[in-house]
């Protein structure tokens, strides 16, 4: 018994790291996220919290790009956690320039004093469309917030 569940439990590992090597496809378009208009006050008590975000886009191509939708998710402890997923855009970021969106979210708060001020790690999946050619591509990127 204990043998198959040894196996059992390789195959799971051997499977998990099969599937976790995930890259980017598509051109060399960056994407960067902070954390504005929230002060840090409102993290000391645990629930709902409004978030805003600035969603920075370079664009290094000459082709136009479409943001067509972006998810968010908080990776390990911090002062909130957030998840969004399927929000749909349609954020124009024009040839060899960088683009500024703005983006509200919800998140939910830790709570505490010492945890308020806690970064957080978000780990975000950017899809994009480029509008030459017509071909979506996804961009996957990780980002430290720090409360401000």
């Amino acid at each position: 018994m204990k043998s198959a569940v040894s196996v059992l439990f390789a195959a799971v590992l051997l499977a998990a790291c099969a599937s976790s090597d995930q890259t980017s496809s598509g051109p060399n378009v960056s994407v960067q996220l902070r954390q504005v208009n929230t002060p840090t006050d409102v993290f000391y008590f645990s629930g709902p919290v409004a978030l805003q975000y600035e969603v920075d886009v370079t664009n290094p191509t000459p082709d136009p790009l479409t943001l067509e939708r972006l998810d968010l998710s908080s990776v390990g402890p911090g002062a909130y956690s957030v998840r969004t997923s399927g929000t749909p855009m349609n954020l124009k970021v024009p040839p060899n320039s960088t683009a500024r969106f703005m983006i509200s979210v919800w998140g939910r708060a830790r709570g505490g004093y010492l945890a308020a001020s806690e970064p957080v790690t978000i780990r975000g999946t950017a899809y994009f469309r480029d509008e030459a050619t017509r071909k979506p591509f996804v961009r996957i990127f990780t980002e430290n917030v720090i409360p401000s």
